[in-house]
């Protein structure tokens, strides 16, 4: 699949799952842009990147502040002149039973998962209406769907972001903008392996695999899809 002459921008591009979509969409030719918090991650994704990371550029923002947010994009299609693809993949896990944790466990999960994501898309968002196309796609979690004990607040803030996906591509019906949300089950990630030792790795969604299915609502092949909530489970 090509994507050249294509630019994406990749919100927690630096993040374990974000660094194998980046080197997935460079590969497939896009130029792709990286808001980044710390220097130390985007230095550890240029090194990982090697002769890719020619392709790829890293404009640090903090993707909870709205002007933050407003201001990478602008200095994205000053650079660029275009953006096509919005990948929103920031985010983050953090669990505690309902009546234990409090009400900081709650601001924070929304803050990593939900508003990343909002502000991330009225940024773009203007820009797709105004070319009249583009792609967006959000990730929620099976855990919004199937909620466990003692995920509450990590279960609603996935949830805002499908009910966030869902009204949006309704809005943008009949203008070229589409946008859709992946649900993922457990990814296969070092930080996942930590947490949870005596499962069984084999069986969770591999970043790999993650990346094909964000290539595939990217390309040309995708374009009459639109609001889609997709479950991407693995082997569980």
């Amino acid at each position: 699949m090509s994507l050249i002459g294509t630019v994406t921008m990749i919100t927690g591009g630096t993040g374990q799952v974000g660094r194998v979509v980046v080197r997935r969409f460079a590969e497939a030719g896009a130029q792709v842009v990286v808001p980044y918090r710390t220097l130390a991650k985007w230095e550890e994704l240029q090194a990982e990147l090697g002769p890719l990371a020619s392709q790829v550029d890293g404009l640090q923002a903090d993707l909870v502040d709205e002007a933050a947010a407003q201001r990478v994009v602008a200095r994205a299609l000053e650079r660029h002149g275009r953006i096509d693809h919005l990948l929103c993949l920031a985010g983050g896990f953090a669990g505690g039973r309902f009546l234990e944790a409090g009400v900081d466990l709650w601001d924070q999960m929304l803050a990593l998962n939900l508003r990343p994501t909002l502000l991330a898309l009225r940024a773009v968002l203007p820009h797709f209406l105004e070319r009249g196309s583009g792609r967006a796609v959000t990730v929620g979690a099976r855990q919004a769907l199937e909620p466990s004990a003692g995920a509450s607040a990590y279960a609603a803030s996935k949830a805002a972001v499908i009910a966030l996906t869902q009204s949006l591509a309704r809005e943008l019906r009949g203008t070229g903008v589409t946008i859709n949300c992946i649900v993922p089950s457990t990814i296969d990630t070092e930080a996942n392996r930590r947490m949870m030792p005596k499962a069984d790795p084999a069986k969770w969604v591999k970043p790999e695999e993650v990346a094909a299915l964000l290539l595939f609502l990217c390309s040309p092949q995708a374009e009459a899809i639109n609001g889609a909530v997709i479950p991407i489970y693995g082997r569980l």
